[in-house]
């Protein structure tokens, strides 16, 4: 039988997404490979957040392409879809997908359809311990720094009762933890035509009401969600559910007003800093995780302390990324660009930051007890986001732990 090998680069929406082409290939006839030096077939879907990220994927595709002269490569994802030419140019034997086509991938690859008594629906997750659940596509926002909106601008949702039957199906095979995912998961629900967005299929609320009625003992994480859309039906949602783990990981992206202003978002620090307290008046024990990008355009030290005194007062860890220009975005016409050094000690500074978090909130559980998923090293998360770094149980298994 013919093999296929995946590589996926970013989110959790390719990883989904990847899975997805992966088991519809196993049912046509296809063997997973781990290694792509003898594989029949390459798929890699890519992302392009970043500079690096389009580096890496270039980089990792000419490995491929040196090492299995005949295997026949793919590439898909936001690079894929942002840039193709540059992709097409490195070798005549890249074949490039846009997201748009990117379902349409194992059709492609082995000539074969999907008869009408099969599920598409995902039924296990290779490798992990979790599984991820694509709910939601494309975002609508204009942030001066993102690229994502130009790349998946049509947004759209599931329906109910297909996320539902995709997630017993996953909670049969053995999962004990789904991670709901989107491009913008909070507006899960809206769709968007003709430059206008409408309400289908009800809202985050209404499909968690859904899917904690599934009668088995699992969680469910989300995966990032807005502060403008973390709305007080979920907070009571969680609050009154064992099933949704308390743990929100929140796009800040800057805790400076002027800097908020420029990226282009729709809060300031002070509706921001209410949302929190509105989150903890629910949920005191929630781990509250973020996004924050250092070295925007126009970025004084100034304006950097105040985003690390924000920080420091709010959140219990960090996701830090160096600003990186994206051609097309609005961000690349500001003034005020910062020099890369100064990106760089930002940085490592909010890095040596999120340690410190991460260790003051799992000190103030020390000596209590939470349920924890073990991964595939041995360790672990708290419903709330406390990595514990070794578990005594096998890989897979939601159970009691000591912090």
């Amino acid at each position: 039988m013919p093999s296929v090998f995946f590589h996926t680069f970013g989110c959790k929406v390719n990883q989904y997404e990847s899975e997805s082409a992966r088991q519809k290939l196993l049912k046509f006839g296809y063997t997973a490979s781990d290694d792509f030096s003898e594989s029949d077939v390459c798929v890699i879907n890519s992302c392009s957040v970043t500079e690096e990220a389009d580096k890496k994927c270039r980089k990792f595709v000419r490995k491929i392409l040196r090492q299995n002269l005949k295997t026949r490569v793919l590439v898909t994802g936001c690079y894929a879809t942002r840039d193709p030419e540059s992709l097409r140019q490195m070798s005549p034997r890249i074949e490039v997908f846009s997201n748009r086509d990117k379902d349409i991938i194992p059709e492609i690859v082995s000539g074969c359809t999907l008869s009408s008594d099969e599920s598409p629906l995902l039924t296990f997750f290779s490798g992990h311990a979790r599984a991820f659940v694509k709910v939601q596509d494309g975002c609508d926002a204009v942030c001066t720094y993102c690229i994502i909106p130009r790349l998946r601008p049509e947004m759209k949702s599931r329906p109910i009762p297909e996320i539902v039957a995709e997630c017993e199906g996953l909670v049969r095979s053995g999962f004990k933890e789904i991670v709901l995912t989107g491009i913008r998961l909070g507006s899960y629900g809206l769709a968007s035509s003709g430059g206008r967005v409408g309400r289908f299929h009800g809202n985050l609320a209404d499909l968690l009401r859904s899917l904690i009625a599934i009668d088995e003992r699992f969680r469910l994480r989300l995966s990032s969600l807005e502060i403008t859309e973390v709305t007080e039906e979920i907070l009571e949602l969680a609050a009154d559910s064992d099933k949704i783990c308390r743990h929100f990981h929140l796009p800040l992206q800057s805790g400076d007003d002027s800097v908020l202003r420029r990226m282009g978002r729709w809060y300031d620090s002070a509706y921001f800093k209410n949302q929190i307290q509105s989150i903890l008046k629910f949920l005191p024990d929630a781990g509250l995780t973020c996004d924050v990008i250092v070295g925007f355009p126009g970025e004084t030290e100034e304006n950097f302390m105040n985003t690390h005194r924000f920080l420091e007062t709010h959140f219990h860890g960090l996701h830090v990324f160096p600003f990186s220009d994206r051609k097309g975005t609005g961000a690349v016409k500001l003034p005020g660009h910062c020099p890369p050094e100064d990106i760089r000690d930002r940085a490592n500074r909010l890095t040596a930051l999120d340690g410190v978090l991460r260790r003051r909130f799992q000190d103030r559980f020390s000596g209590t007890r939470r349920v924890a998923l073990v991964e595939s090293d041995g360790g672990g998360y708290t419903d709330n986001g406390i990595r514990v770094p070794s578990l005594p149980f096998a890989k897979g298994t939601l159970d009691w732990v000591s912090i």
